[in-house]
């Protein structure tokens, strides 16, 4: 039995309140899941600009 399948079987079960909470969990994380595939093709991206040859700042240099 797959997970998908395990989870049907339990949401059979559930109060019609708590499935609902489930819901809102369950777009949650589809939510967090893009997020995080968003955050990583940025991250990608913006390293993808830069080379060895940049500058690296210091905290000095942010109190001029």
């Amino acid at each position: 039995m797959t997970s998908k399948e395990m989870v049907a079987e339990i949401i059979e079960r559930l109060p019609e309140n708590l499935v609902r909470e489930l819901q809102h969990y369950a777009e949650y994380l589809c939510l967090r899941s893009q997020h995080e595939e968003w955050s990583e093709i940025s991250l990608a991206h913006l390293a993808a600009r830069y080379t060895e040859s940049e500058v690296e700042y210091t905290a000095e240099d942010l109190k001029r």
